[in-house]
């Protein structure tokens, strides 16, 4: 019998030990995780840092032409970046201009130089790290030192590469960064490229191919290594979301199961005791028969403290008085045994539990139940710290409570970690507002409550929110929404729920609502206090809002709907004018309605490729007047017969993804009728098809459209692609990796509706476009207005200088016609020579046209008209 109870207790320290071990590993799994976060936090910071030092000073340098200049903005900058050991001006052939140090004229060639001016859209370019102090250091090969070099290009007025500037980031403010976490933790901190190669490395080796495989899948996360004389290590990884860095930590299994193995050994050396105690009190129960009752309640009580004895363990009598602990407890409080010897555990008391809290734990143990809960109880020395306890209640023979067992965990590190995770994931690491999770979370409770309690929402949207991140740069975004957070903070009510859903949207919910009368009060209040002037630097200006309002009673609507009604109403604010708000409303509603009907029409329409189709508006050379080619342009109509503005389902497809399904019909439809054609020999001469950004940014366009083409046996000479202005803006690596693939494979492409979005002369350059559209907004004002004629000459001369050719669409009367034909016009299409047609008419068309034209220029021979 007595063996077998030895055996049971072996067997309860074993998987009590087995515990500890995994509960360790995981505490260092999250300890690890909140330390990345925090170094994440850190070193993006000191990154976008770097990049406002040189972005600013790139911006700068155009407009000084002394090199003095340039020198004294250099130390400027230099005195106020801690993160930067000096900063150098190379010119494009890689010689030294302007340096803090390091010799004038000196031929150092960067890597960065190529890629950068070979890539007009990349910003920047962080390198390898590189040997020396600063770029041409002349004791390089002599000293450890290395720097980072971060280079970004200085452009001239056009957008044409001048120069190269190079921050050389000096590597220890990162060493000393992660002073802290390496010695705390006793870990390797590393900092990696996403392309491997590393900035930041005791040992200065590439990511492991494990990693980089890992973050194919996860942007975050952990695996465990094997290390030399059988210890293990715990890898865990984070990729940076702004910039191409990941940061990782190693630290040692044997270190983060260092004080539990010397709990292990003391918990063995006591259940050595314990075992060898239990084989001689049963031994002398057996010599001794006399005083077996006595001895079997004090091998009951004893039991009982053994099986408990895997955490800190205390014991005391019915009246609460303490008699015995174990060495963990002693740990766990930093008391001694004959401080808390017959004292009652109050002494932990932190206070932050009521007397109803321990009437309950009373009334429970008392009643001879064990009692399982969460304490914070307080150090000897102070600090409050969350374990989680067992008490139970131990009767002797007449069934009686003689005395109580506490089982102490210490949860303090899990319980804060758990609590950061929480906070971070329901909050806005800027602003310290609830974000868009935890506003929802509020709302879908609000709502699941039974009860007729009225509730609004208002969304509210930063009108030039924008324009403040393009002139001033982000940090100034980030002092913006800061400081709307705080004069709105300031104004609220509690009654009112704060929240930053994202970017420059924020939300209130307002419960309860009294009256309409009450919501318009409170906008006006929202929309002077986020006018009030914003200084930022030596600039100041006002930033207006638009707000959107929905309010319902709980129980007559849902949180998803109420969410809709008001983001609707915000954008009905937008549109009428800004800086105000309105009221969701029942023409909205029925917006919404058609959205969703119009949504479910299009997902059919596309599956049964019944409902689209093609037509072909010609495109008239003015040199030649002839077919120069066609743009093809998708009509809808619904099964109710229905005709959809294509302006209103594209951007619709946009928004709910199926863009994609509907750009691939229109590549298959195309790429068929164009063979088609082709067998039947039409001079049609070049067809050009619209690409929107979603289908550049989203997927492998490039190659799927190619690969059709290849399929049909379509040169690339007869097709175009159009994109919009707004589509180069567009910072994606996906979108100029298509872009490029298509200007490789000779496609032509064009620029549509020029002038209506943010013209650039460095996007221009970027994509090699061969064509601009001018935007049938300004055609239709020719023999109107004076300013849309002279927005068509400039946009005719710089494009011609540019070597490319021009559209102008929506050409609808001779008058039109002859004014482009006047300013050099290459392409002219409009109802003037046809409406859009459908592939039989534009094929009779192209027939016809060509004798057509001749009897028009015969006609036109004896006016002289030039243009022909």
């Amino acid at each position: 019998m007595a063996g077998t109870v030895v055996l049971m207790f072996w067997l309860l320290l074993h998987h009590t030990l087995d515990r500890g071990v995994q509960r360790s590993l995981q505490e260092q799994v999250v300890r690890n995780a909140g330390l990345l976060r925090a170094l994440e936090d850190s070193i993006i910071r000191s990154f976008q840092s770097v990049n406002a030092v040189v972005k600013t000073m790139a911006e700068s340098l155009p407009e000084l032409d002394e090199d003095a200049d340039i020198r004294k903005l250099i130390t400027e900058q230099l005195r106020i970046s801690p993160q930067i050991r000096s900063i150098t001006l190379f010119d494009l052939d890689g010689h030294i201009r302007v340096a803090a140090v390091g010799s004038k004229g000196m031929k150092l060639e960067p890597a960065c130089i190529a890629p950068l001016v070979q890539d007009p859209l990349k910003e920047y370019l962080i390198s390898p790290p590189q040997q020396g102090r600063y770029p041409g250091d002349p004791f390089a090969d002599r000293m450890p030192h290395q720097y980072i070099p971060f280079c970004t290009t200085v452009r001239d007025a056009l957008g044409e590469p001048k120069a190269i500037l190079m921050a050389a980031i000096n590597p220890q403010y990162f060493t000393e960064l992660f002073a802290s976490v390496i010695e705390e933790q006793n870990a390797v901190v590393r900092l990696f490229h996403y392309d491997g190669s590393a900035l930041i490395a005791p040992e200065n080796r590439p990511a492991p191919a494990l990693l980089r495989k890992l973050l194919q899948q996860k942007s975050w996360g952990e695996y465990r290594i094997r290390q030399a004389h059988d210890d293990a290590a715990l890898m865990s990884y984070r990729s940076t979301s702004l910039l191409p860095l990941i940061v990782t930590i190693e630290s040692s299994e044997k270190e983060a199961l260092k004080a539990w193995k010397h709990d292990e050994r003391m918990l063995s050396v006591v259940m050595m005791a314990l075992s060898g105690l239990i084989l001689f009190v049963t031994c002398f129960i057996v010599i001794v028969l006399e005083r077996r009752d006595r001895i079997a309640g004090d091998n009951k009580l004893l039991s009982a403290a053994i099986r408990s004895a895997a955490n800190a363990v205390f014991i005391t009598d019915r009246q609460g008085n303490i008699s015995w602990v174990n060495d963990a407890f002693l740990r766990l409080t930093g008391y001694g045994f004959h401080e808390v010897e017959g004292r009652n555990p109050r002494i932990l008391n932190s206070g932050h539990h009521d007397k109803s809290f321990f009437n309950s734990l009373w009334q429970n143990i008392l009643a001879g139940k064990s009692w399982r809960g969460e304490l914070l109880n307080r150090h000897k020395d102070g600090r409050v710290m969350t374990v989680e306890q067992t008490v139970t209640p131990i009767v002797d023979r007449s069934g009686s409570i003689s005395h109580f067992v506490a089982v102490h965990e210490d949860i303090t590190a899990r319980k804060d970690a758990e609590e950061r995770a929480i906070y971070l994931a329901d909050h806005d690491s800027l602003t310290g507002l609830p974000n868009r999770r935890y506003f929802e979370h509020q709302l879908n409770h609000l709502f699941n409550r039974s009860g007729s309690e009225s509730a609004a929402i208002m969304f509210i949207d930063l009108d030039r929110f924008k324009e403040i991140n393009d002139t001033l740069g982000h940090e100034a975004g980030d002092v913006l929404l800061i400081r709307t957070t705080n004069n709105l903070a300031e104004m609220l009510e509690d009654k009112h729920f704060l929240a930053r859903l994202g970017g420059d949207e924020f939300a209130i919910l307002i419960r309860p609502v009294l009256s309409q009368a009450q919501l318009s009060t409170l906008a006006k209040q929202v929309i002077e206090t986020v006018a009030v002037p914003f200084e930022f630097g030596d600039t100041s200006f006002t930033v207006t809002c638009s707000v959107g309002i929905s309010f319902s009673k709980v129980d007559q609507l849902d949180a998803s709907l109420l969410q809709r009604q008001a983001d609707l109403a915000m954008y009905r604010a937008k549109h009428e004018g800004k800086n105000t708000f309105r009221f969701f409303d029942a023409a909205m509603d029925e917006l919404m309605k058609r959205r969703v009907f119009l949504q479910q029409q299009l997902e059919h329409a596309v599956k049964s490729n019944q409902s689209l189709s093609l037509k072909y508006q010609p495109q008239i050379s003015m040199v030649s007047q002839r077919v120069s080619g066609a743009e093809a342009l998708m009509r809808w109509e619904t099964d109710t017969g229905e005709w959809i503005s294509p302006a209103e389902f594209i951007s619709l497809a946009e928004e709910t993804s199926l863009i994609l399904d509907v750009g691939n019909w229109l590549m298959e439809s195309m790429f068929s009728q164009i063979a088609q054609w082709n067998k039947q020999r039409l001079p049609f001469g070049r067809i050009a098809m619209n690409i929107s950004a979603v289908q550049l940014a989203r997927e492998n366009l490039s190659e799927r459209l190619l690969n059709l083409m290849y399929r049909y046996e379509i040169p690339a000479s007869q097709v175009s692609i159009e994109i919009t202005e707004t589509t180069l803006m567009v910072d994606s690596d996906l979108v100029s990796h298509n872009l490029k693939l298509l200007k490789q494979a000779g496609l032509t492409l064009a620029i549509d509706d020029f002038g209506t979005g943010y013209s650039s002369l460095s996007y221009l350059k970027a994509i090699d476009a061969d064509y601009l559209k001018i935007d049938r907004s300004f055609v239709i004002g020719i023999g109107k207005n004076r300013s849309d004629e002279s927005i068509i000459e400039a946009t005719i001369a710089l494009a011609h200088r540019l070597n490319l050719k021009v559209v102008a669409e929506g050409v609808d009367s001779p008058e039109q016609r002859d004014f482009l034909c006047a300013v050099g016009c290459d392409v002219i299409q409009g109802y003037l020579y046809a409406k859009p047609l459908s592939a039989l008419e534009f094929e009779r068309f192209v027939m016809e046209q060509s004798e057509h034209l001749r009897d028009d220029i015969n006609d036109l021979e004896d006016d002289e008209y030039e243009c022909i």
